[in-house]
């Protein structure tokens, strides 16, 4: 009897035993999982997206102003007055059309002045030769010598007077009229009737019609190296009618100093947008046409695209950051534990070549899946435990 109730005694200690030691591991197990849980609520939380193949695209937006591609100022030499202006600013003229009328009465009095000294010449060369005859028929050898040669001497005044009215006759039709030198557009008219052309000044300006408009344009580099000599643009010209008119590039002169007014959109490490001060390289653009919009002076915008290869990895700015050593992103590193998997960040250099405003493009540190920290509740370090949304 004594036998049975020892061992009665000895099952209930070990079922009591069996049952703290349960009661203890659950209560560990609870306390563990309770404490993971506890930490998973303090370790930052982090939104992971993976890199994409694509391609970018900048667009470089830039404007410039119209000029006439040629133009001459034209002007009378003479210093005479004016007598009728003929045109007036803005006028299409032809070839040979007459754009301003000179007063010539000086020069015509000069002419007759001068045609009236030849006359005079002219008996007086008639009295030499009659002295020359009578020098002749006397036989006297001095005589006749000296006859011949006054009258050779008298030839050379003759000669040289009537070049001198020749010259002023040209000078007077050349002189009388200012006459258009081609078909073209009367871009500013400063001669006034009765005033003489100012010092060192101009009557008319004209634009040359046949050789059409230009203006200039600052590109970076990197766009202007797509483009070549002989490229057709479309050109928006500025005003009322907002016209587009077909542009050619004429001219792609050398980089130059950064212009700050002339950006393209790219982005900064963080994804940022910034303008950024690139080289630049000058496009001289032509234009022909007679729009109502096209005119010296008017703005014209131009917009130009860069598109890289097609098939490019590519990754969004607001996952890169750069220190002093250079741009990195923040991976994602999976361990298995125990309890599960556990995430960890692990600090990735990656080579960026190119950018825009939203993703870059990563040719070295990355591969395709790899999952690439994007937003983090907290500041993030190598090595840091997280949690993924």
């Amino acid at each position: 009897m004594e036998l049975l109730h020892a061992g009665q005694a000895s099952d209930r200690r070990k079922r009591k035993i069996r049952l703290f030691s349960g009661l203890f591991i659950g209560l560990l197990v609870v306390f563990t999982l309770l404490s993971n849980t506890f930490m998973a609520l303090t370790i930052p939380k982090v939104a992971v997206v993976v890199p994409s193949r694509g391609q970018l695209v900048h667009k470089f937006k830039g404007s410039g102003v119209i000029k006439w591609r040629a133009e001459i100022t034209l002007t009378n030499s003479t210093g005479w007055k004016v007598k009728k202006v003929e045109v007036k600013e803005g006028d299409r003229v032809k070839k040979g059309q007459t754009l301003v009328t000179y007063d010539s009465h000086d020069a015509e009095q000069d002419i007759l002045d001068q045609q009236a000294g030849l006359n005079k010449l002219k008996l007086t060369m008639e009295e030499l030769q009659s002295h020359f005859i009578e020098a002749s028929q006397n036989g006297e050898e001095k005589s006749i010598e000296d006859a011949k040669r006054a009258m050779d001497i008298h030839k050379i005044d003759l000669e040289v007077q009537q070049r001198k009215i020749q010259n002023l006759q040209e000078k007077l039709k050349k002189n009388v009229k200012l006459t258009a030198p081609f078909n073209g557009i009367v871009t500013k008219v400063i001669a006034k009737e009765g005033l003489s052309s100012e010092n060192g000044g101009y009557d008319v300006r004209l634009s040359d019609e046949s050789l059409g408009f230009e203006f200039e344009l600052s590109v970076p580099v990197d766009t202007a190296a797509e483009l070549k000599t002989g490229d057709k643009l479309e050109v928006q010209v500025d005003g009322p009618a907002a016209e587009k008119i077909e542009g050619q590039i004429s001219e792609i002169r050398e980089p130059g100093i950064p212009d700050p007014s002339k950006t393209e959109e790219g982005s900064t490490g963080e994804g940022g947008k910034t303008a950024m001060n690139l080289p630049t390289k000058r496009l001289l653009v032509t234009m022909q046409g007679t729009g109502t919009g096209l005119k010296e002076g008017a703005g014209v915008r131009v917009e130009l695209s860069r598109a890289t290869d097609p098939d490019i990895l590519l990754v969004a700015n607001k996952a890169i950051h750069e220190d002093n050593t250079g741009k990195y992103v923040f991976t994602i590193e999976e361990r298995n534990g125990p309890l599960g998997n556990a995430f960890y960040i692990h600090r990735t250099s990656i080579t960026v070549t190119d950018s825009d405003d939203k993703v870059s493009m990563v040719t070295q540190g990355l591969f395709e899946q790899q999952q690439i920290v994007v937003e983090s509740s907290e500041p993030l370090q190598d090595g840091d435990k997280v949690r993924m949304q």
